[in-house]
């Protein structure tokens, strides 16, 4: 009988068509610690959950490698997405909220995983069980670690066990294009952990693994524990993180979030941050408009380009229409914004080649075979320039906004010298 991790062309095929159309949806992606990821053993990848099917395509182009995940069982109903989800790779797991008498159904579920680990195939499970769009991580659930544990009993004394913890942060999480970082943490090593603490109960083992993986992902993600000032200290962050590098820009964020527990009277300085983060927004002006250098500079600069390209995005615009028209059309009926970009990436992914081809035969009957090859071609990038071309629009009125709310600069100002 087939396994889920046995080999498959097709699946192999498409994995690599999704390696590129995933990366195709960030204008920058920075993956770092590829080298903590363990050779000698069974690798279960623990990221955080806060962007839906993005955070699993950013474990599953971490490599080449071919990985098991699971998603909540009622998606898997439809017999058709039943037999699609499987040939992805994709398990059926049942939670709380889905019916208690269905959890036993997961027990299934967890001998199929420990099979693929014991052939050395990497797993995913996302341990806080929901996404939140949100810097910060929330209760991790106890499925990974029964899993890790029914592993390290069923083959540890021949192959060892390691949680791998995977900390993703998106430059915005609902649009397309934006940017994307994943970090590999040291991962936990599950076999050791067990032999060195054989004292231990299955309870008490799964709370310390819980405890030990929560510390790694929250020194991997930009973390802020606190609700009530979130938008504030996010303000904060984003004051002390603009840097061309996304782990550079991560680096100095984590380091004021980590600051704000060490500054007196904070509150003051919270007050100020909240304020301007809700006038930004209400006003529609973005932190690259604000920590802009140059910005009259840069407005000129915008104004030049969106000018010289407009033949070029007229015509984009029409070529790439259906997967746009479609898109915005989906997106509307998802109230959960978490959901857009993922179904930006699935349009995208889908109909790109079809009117890649469609392009190409019209062209080539209308012109010659040498001009529908180069339209054909010409469809991929002409979708980034449309995008592209998105974002120079957006810059520039939020530039122009911020020229003219000068206002704002004293409370600005007040939040940059936080970073001194």
């Amino acid at each position: 009988m087939a396994k889920i991790q046995d080999k498959n062309l097709r699946y192999s095929l498409l994995k690599h068509y999704v390696y590129f159309m995933f990366k195709w949806a960030y204008r920058k992606v920075e993956y770092y610690g590829k080298e903590n990821i363990p050779q000698d053993g069974a690798i279960i990848y623990a990221p955080n959950h806060t962007n839906t099917l993005m955070d699993a395509l950013a474990i599953l182009a971490i490599d080449s490698r071919p990985k098991i995940f699971v998603a909540r069982a009622d998606v898997f109903k439809h017999p058709t997405a039943l037999k699609f989800l499987t040939f992805l790779k994709m398990l059926p797991i049942n939670r709380k909220r889905d019916g208690v008498g269905n959890l036993a159904k997961n027990e299934d579920v967890n001998n199929i995983v420990v099979d693929a680990l014991q052939d050395k195939v990497p797993f995913c499970i996302l341990p806080e069980g929901t996404h939140r769009a949100m810097h910060s991580l929330m209760p991790l659930q106890k499925g990974l670690f029964r899993i890790a544990l029914q592993a390290n009993d069923t083959f540890g004394s021949r192959m060892p066990v390691y949680i791998v913890p995977v900390g993703i942060e998106f430059g915005h999480f609902f649009r397309y294009r934006s940017s994307l970082l994943v970090q590999i943490g040291k991962p936990i090593h599950v076999t050791q952990f067990i032999a060195q603490h054989p004292d231990l109960a299955v309870p008490e083992q799964i709370n310390a693994l819980r405890n030990e993986l929560a510390g790694r992902l929250k020194e991997l993600i930009l973390h802020i524990p606190d609700d009530a000032h979130y938008n504030a200290a996010f303000a904060l962050a984003q004051v002390c993180g603009h840097k061309n590098s996304l782990i550079d820009r991560f680096k100095t964020a984590k380091e004021a979030i980590n600051r704000l527990a060490d500054v007196t009277e904070t509150q003051p300085l919270f007050d100020t941050a909240e304020d301007l983060s809700r006038q930004r927004h209400r006003l529609g002006i973005g932190m690259e408009s604000v920590l802009h250098p140059h910005i009259g500079w840069s407005v000129a600069g915008k104004i030049l380009l969106l000018l010289a390209g407009f033949p070029l995005f007229i015509a984009s615009s029409v070529a790439t229409s259906p997967i746009s028209l479609l898109a915005a059309w989906l997106c509307a009926k998802f109230e959960d914004p978490a959901f857009h970009n993922t179904l930006r990436c699935m349009i995208a992914s889908a109909l790109a080649p079809v009117l890649s081809l469609l392009t190409g035969l019209v062209f080539g009957m209308v012109f010659s075979w040498v001009w529908g090859v180069v339209a054909a071609l010409l469809l991929f990038p002409s979708f980034l320039f449309l995008h592209e071309y998105l974002r120079w629009f957006r810059l520039l009125i939020s530039h122009i906004k911020w020229l003219l709310h000068r206002d704002l600069y004293r409370q600005f100002n007040q939040i940059k010298n936080f970073k001194r």
